[in-house]
């Protein structure tokens, strides 16, 4: 394998999340996704029974995430995920695409060289040599589900095994954890108990100190927070409890530049973050520059979110912010005198029509005016 080929267990492993993703979007069901790597394939070689909608629909999502054109997928409605898989492995597979959701709450598609996410896996497999199994809690369908537990475990040869909190496999010694904050502090709270030799990995919203040192404590050998986004891939690494991440070798730091970086192929890359540099190769998060905060990994847009909850009946105006149990909380002016709780009782099933989970508050406060601070301007609320 050279590092412009995509390993056929990433591949099998990337089309069962997509195919997984898209049934639950077309059938409104949950397939899961349990262990799918080459050596273990399980479901990929069950039959799918596809209707015709549901085989263009999965034709179409696949075509789009591996950058295929034309893809002369099988008809047959009993394909498998497994032979899906094998029909892309025939072809080179030069770019992948990943969706996020801008501040508009519009999908944005964001296209990298294979060759590019190669050369980043390959980079961890060389800081991660030590690793046995991947333990997966996210999936391979955002760009950090697929480096982390589709490429790089491929590269190093080692067995995936996709998990949730609450259905955590037996770690081991050599695992590497991939999760977000949100399964951090789950895991935190429920005293998850780590043998020696266990790597956590965290990405998809900084990871406060205090929360990785929770995790630390409970015997966890090492925990390495990703800075990146849908839009670059990884950018740097940071060992918790440190506050400075380290560049990968590809950027640097572009000078007079600010929140500028520079790849190797001389492109120029503005961060969604400010940044405080600290040496040559480290930098240190000041804050999002489009004011994006991150609920379950997923960037959320408070102000738009806003935007929406004044469109409810009985609601004059509306603020959003992160809550400290890591969801959104909305501060509401009612109209008029309504009473507050019939208004609460109307928000609720308009946020769950209107907004997917990350973006719907689910504590809401009310009050005359939006909360200021003493010079005038938006303040938070208990």
């Amino acid at each position: 394998m050279t590092r412009s080929d995509l390993p056929r267990a990433a591949i099998r492993r990337i089309t069962a999340a997509v195919i997984a993703g898209e049934l639950q979007r077309l059938r409104g069901e949950d397939i899961g996704q349990r262990t799918t790597n080459a050596y273990a394939p399980h479901e990929t070689a069950t039959p799918l029974a596809l209707d015709s909608l549901e085989r263009m629909g999965v034709a179409a999502a696949l075509s789009e995430v591996f950058t295929l054109d034309d893809v002369a997928f099988a008809p047959e409605t009993t394909a498998t995920v497994a032979e899906w898989a094998d029909r892309i492995a025939a072809q080179r597979i030069q770019r992948l695409t990943v969706h996020t959701s801008g501040s508009t709450g519009v999908p944005q598609s964001h296209s990298h060289a294979t060759a590019d996410l190669l050369e980043e896996a390959h980079e961890f497999a060389h800081r991660f040599a030590e690793t046995q199994r991947v333990i997966a809690l996210v999936p391979a369908t955002h760009l950090y589900g697929l480096v982390w537990t589709a490429l790089l475990p491929a590269v190093l040869d080692v067995p995936v095994v996709d998990g949730t909190v609450p259905g955590m496999p037996a770690p081991r010694a050599g695992d590497l954890v991939v999760g977000v904050p949100d399964h951090w502090a789950a895991l935190a709270r429920l005293r998850q108990q780590w043998p020696d030799h266990v790597t956590g990995i965290s990405s998809g919203g900084p990871l406060a100190n205090a929360l990785g040192e929770a995790v630390l404590a409970t015997g966890l050998a090492r925990l390495v927070d990703v800075y990146g986004s849908s839009e670059t891939s990884a950018i740097g690494l940071r060992e918790i409890p440190g506050i400075e991440y380290t560049l990968l070798p590809r950027w640097r730091l572009a000078p007079h530049a600010p929140s500028t970086l520079i790849d190797r192929a001389g492109r120029t890359t503005r961060l969604p973050d400010q940044i405080r540099p600290s040496g040559a190769r480290q930098i240190e998060l000041m804050g999002r520059r489009d004011h994006a905060v991150q609920v379950g990994g997923v960037n959320v847009y408070p102000d738009r979110i806003a935007a929406v909850l004044t469109e409810c009946d009985g609601v004059a105006e509306a603020a959003v912010r992160l809550g400290d149990n890591g969801r959104l909380k909305a501060f509401i002016v009612p109209v008029d005198d309504q009473d507050q709780a019939d208004l609460e009782h109307r928000l609720r099933p308009f946020v769950a029509s209107r907004l997917p989970p990350a973006e719907r508050p689910t504590r809401f406060r009310f009050g005359p005016t939006l909360p200021q601070n003493p010079m005038g301007k938006p303040a938070d609320w208990d």
